[in-house]
């Protein structure tokens, strides 16, 4: 009987060596391997590998073999930590002939990276070098893609901004300069002044808000001079400049522009308001409330809600529930503070059927990133959802969602469109992954947008 049981197991041992024989020359046959070696003769050896993951070409180096599974293998990284990747993750495995420079990347107090993470998060950094150096035809996205290298350390980034801000047109420098101000480095005052002091609308512009941005006094009583003019376009900026200065004599002038029927003018004053604030504005947008309706009054309980008025969030929730057409609009902020009702409003719309517009397309991106921010992660999948049906421009404003959330939980969404053959989607989804490691750049970039 135990002549029996024991020719068992031998049995059972032999058939599994086979099976796993076998098991492994499938697994062999469906990964490719570069370098001569099979996944045997990987394993448990001194040989340097790099695993390219599918979809996204992410790669991950300076990895050994130390486990054969059916579903996954798993390695062991430079300071031995283990990490593993499912066999439909892996496009290839290289064997390396040479120990390989890994990208540092240095992330903000508290925050860690999953392995996984930290691979999207270095691909994203090659990815912007390689925009980089191919975008000569596209100036604005060359200059986007240096100031993020220059914060990564790249001194032909740097080379390429201080050539740009010595050129002799101004509009180039001023393309610089506002880069040299995401860089977190020194923008000229004399090309402020000359900017301010210009005869082209555009060029002032650009030099109000970069005055604003850079602390330029000097420009004060230019800046003064525009927030005069009639136009949203001109006075706009300067009114957030300002107000980036500190400059409180501009209280009033704020508060003819935010009952204005111009909306860049009244939504720059909103702005304003909300940068100066203090007691004294918030007392005089309470007592100006029960004169106002329509726009005027949404925007002015806006501005209470954002300087923090205790009667801020309960007067835009009344406001929601008597304006309709303001609805969808105030949804996205309540949504956010975790108002059930419009976090409801935000669901039943998700699941509307509605055309495939752009517009349509990026409210729901705005709509699961207000439930996502309201403490929802089961939105999240149709990100990925609208990130394979939407435009280039829908794809684009999702990579700024994400990138204005900072949140590394988002980083998996973002591997297929780092790689996207559209070259500025995949720059929006770069900046968004290495944007979670980038905490002041991402605060300075919003600031510049002028957002709230």
């Amino acid at each position: 009987m135990d002549k029996i049981k024991n020719l068992k197991k031998m049995m059972s041992a032999t058939l599994f060596t086979i099976l796993f024989a076998v098991s492994l020359s499938i697994f062999s046959d469906d990964i490719k391997i570069t370098g001569g070696k099979s996944l045997k003769e990987l394993l448990n050896s001194n040989n340097l590998v790099t695993v390219i993951i599918k979809n996204s070409g992410a790669k991950d180096v300076n990895l050994q073999l130390v486990e054969i599974h059916d579903q996954y293998l798993a390695f062991e990284t430079e300071k031995e930590d283990r990490v593993t990747y499912r066999l439909d993750q892996i496009a290839e495995i290289i064997v390396q002939t040479e120990k390989k420079e890994r990208p540092s990347i240095q992330l903000s107090p508290g925050v860690t990276l999953r392995t996984e993470d930290k691979v999207t998060v270095e691909r994203a950094w090659s990815r912007l070098d390689e925009i980089f150096k191919s975008s000569e035809g596209n100036q604005d996205l060359k200059v986007e893609c240096a100031v993020l290298l220059v914060l990564h350390g790249s001194q032909e980034a740097m080379e390429y901004l201080q050539k740009l801000l010595s050129s002799n047109e101004i509009t180039t420098q001023l393309v610089s300069a506002r880069g040299m101000y995401l860089a977190e480095n020194q923008v000229p005052t004399a090309l402020l002044r000359s900017g301010l002091e210009h005869g082209n609308r555009s060029v002032r512009i650009q030099s109000a808000i970069l005055s604003g941005l850079v602390g330029y006094r000097d420009g004060i009583p230019s800046l003064m001079n525009m927030l005069q003019d009639r136009s949203g376009e001109i006075s706009g900026p300067s009114a957030r400049a300002l107000a980036y200065l500190g400059v409180r004599e501009i209280i009033p002038k704020l508060f003819e522009m935010l009952i204005s029927q111009n909306e860049e003018k009244s939504e720059s004053a909103v702005y304003a308001l909300v940068t100066l604030g203090g007691d004294d504005i918030r007392e005089q947008l309470l007592q100006l409330l029960p004169r106002l309706e329509g726009m005027a009054e949404y925007r002015t309980i806006k501005a209470l809600f954002y300087l923090k008025e205790p009667q801020g969030k309960s007067l835009l929730s009344q406001l929601y529930e008597e304006q309709i057409t303001l609805r969808p609009e105030i949804a996205l902020i309540l949504a956010r503070e975790q108002e059930w009702k419009a976090q409801q409003f935000l669901r039943a719309r998700l699941t509307r059927r509605e055309n495939p517009t752009d517009v349509n397309l990026i409210y729901r991106a705005k709509a699961i990133t207000a439930l996502y921010q309201g403490g929802d992660p089961t939105v999240l999948p149709q990100y990925q959802e609208l990130m394979r049906e939407g435009s280039p421009v829908v794809r684009k404003e999702i990579c700024y969602l994400i990138f204005k959330l900072g949140d590394k939980n988002l980083l998996k969404i973002l591997p297929s469109s780092i790689e996207s053959r559209d070259i500025e989607v995949a720059f929006e989804a770069c900046r968004a992954a290495v944007g979670v490691t980038l905490p002041a750049y991402r605060e300075r970039y919003i600031k510049l947008k002028g957002e709230l």
